[in-house]
């Protein structure tokens, strides 16, 4: 079973930062009501595009992808309730760069490209973020945020923290059980699925 350790860890394994977030947020408690996407100030073009990069970075299979967990909202709600100023910032400029450079890599918008064009744009921020984080000079400057990880790196720890801790995530990609229960010695087998408790109702 996945506590909440692990997965902050797991969360900074992935992103290659320590994770961004406001303490109070904790995981497996109900929320206060989030700021809606309708009250959040971001426009409709910048709602589609956050939409996209969700459903890059976590998308419908076999089991359900970002969209179908509701991460657009969670993380629109996340980024204006629980973030400071210069982080919001931080995530404002992040859109505006994926968004240039989709034009100018695709000559398109993002949320115009392919699913090929917005994984292979994805998948070369993300390795540029890892480089960032680790003090290696990339494209991305950061000029003006301070010592903030790499913008790709808020997408991301949002984007997987709000999946699997979703009921979509917690009962159809990860393995659901009841807690408290009865104790089963269940073996590990590799390849297995981790597991989640109860999530907020």
């Amino acid at each position: 079973m996945m506590n909440r350790r692990e997965l902050l860890q797991a969360i900074a394994v992935a992103t290659g930062a320590a994770f961004v977030y406001n303490p109070a947020y904790a995981i497996w408690k109900p929320p206060a009501a989030a700021t809606s996407v309708a009250d959040s100030g971001f426009n409709a073009q910048q709602v589609a595009l956050i939409e996209e990069i969700c459903e890059t970075v976590i998308p419908r299979t076999d089991t359900p992808g970002a969209k179908d967990a509701g991460l657009p909202a969670f993380v629109i709600g996340m980024i204006r309730d629980c973030y400071t100023p210069t982080q919001q910032a931080l995530f404002e400029a992040g859109m505006a760069n994926v968004e240039t450079r989709s034009q100018l890599n695709f000559g398109k918008s993002f949320t115009d490209a392919s699913d090929a064009e917005r994984n292979e744009l994805l998948t070369a921020i993300d390795s540029e973020a890892l480089a960032y984080n680790k003090g290696e000079k990339v494209v991305w400057e950061g000029e003006g945020f301070g010592d903030l990880p790499h913008y790709f790196t808020l997408f991301k720890q949002l984007i997987i923290f709000g999946f699997f801790t979703s009921k979509e995530g917690g009962t159809e990609v990860l393995r659901h059980v009841e807690i408290p229960g009865t104790y089963k010695d269940i073996p590990y087998k590799e390849g297995d699925r981790d597991w989640a408790t109860v999530w907020p109702t």
